[in-house]
């Protein structure tokens, strides 16, 4: 009995970190997406839309974050 509490114990404790990870990657992906649509209009680009935002990984939002924000101090200089 001993052994299946503790178990049921570690599962939960391992489920809620797995839904903690998950949490912190969506929200790193909204802000991206919300960076990147700040950036466009900043840049007088056409905003891109959210649909085509969310399919992207992390990676893949950051990169085109890191573009933009390039094209941006370039632009001032």
């Amino acid at each position: 009995m001993y052994d299946s509490r503790e178990k049921a114990i570690r599962d939960r404790q391992w489920a809620l970190y797995a839904s903690l990870n998950e949490g912190i990657i969506e929200g790193e992906i909204k802000g991206e997406i919300k960076l990147i649509r700040a950036l466009e209009k900043i840049l007088q680009l056409p905003t891109s839309s959210e649909n085509d935002l969310v399919g992207k990984s992390l990676e893949e939002l950051q990169s085109i974050a890191t573009t933009l924000q390039s094209r941006i101090r370039s632009r001032s200089i």
